[in-house]
């Protein structure tokens, strides 16, 4: 079911988007430590010149060790962003699809941390309850992992 109801849509939701924003981050930091290992110069060599395939195999081993198979992946979509005064930004789109939920996002890596930007939410049975919601999208994202989350 994907009417209307079940989606939170870019930055029209406010805080709410934000919340689901911080749960998502926390469930990517052992697979962003994984992304981090990566050379920042093949990364943008592969950005550059359109290596969609090669960019996917880094994510999909990155996240072959703490996430079910197909679950999070990349969509075939990458910036790299330049200025003279910083290291290059990393932009990735990024879909995460686990029974009834469907996240697309954009994974951002730079020298000091990485964030998440989410355009689009489908959660099959939204029930309205935003606080009910989140729980709910917490619990997807806990079964989607292999492994259960460290402790902070």
């Amino acid at each position: 079911m994907n009417d209307e109801k079940n989606r939170l849509t870019g930055r029209s939701s406010g805080g709410e988007l934000s919340a689901y924003e911080r749960l998502l981050i926390a469930n990517l930091k052992d697979v962003l430590s994984e992304l981090y290992l990566i050379d920042c110069g093949v990364f943008v060599s592969y950005v550059l010149n359109e290596q969609h395939a090669n960019i996917e195999d880094l994510v999909s081993s990155a996240t072959e060790l703490f996430f079910k198979e197909g679950t999070l992946c990349y969509s075939h979509g990458a910036e790299a962003l330049f200025d003279w005064a910083n290291a290059p930004v990393i932009v990735l789109d990024m879909e995460f699809v686990h029974t009834s939920t469907t996240v697309f996002f954009k994974l951002i890596l730079n020298s000091f941390q990485a964030n998440v930007s989410i355009h689009r939410i489908i959660l099959d049975n939204r029930t309205g309850n935003a606080e009910s919601d989140l729980k709910r999208f917490e619990g997807i994202l806990a079964d989607a992992r292999i492994m259960s989350l460290s402790p902070p």
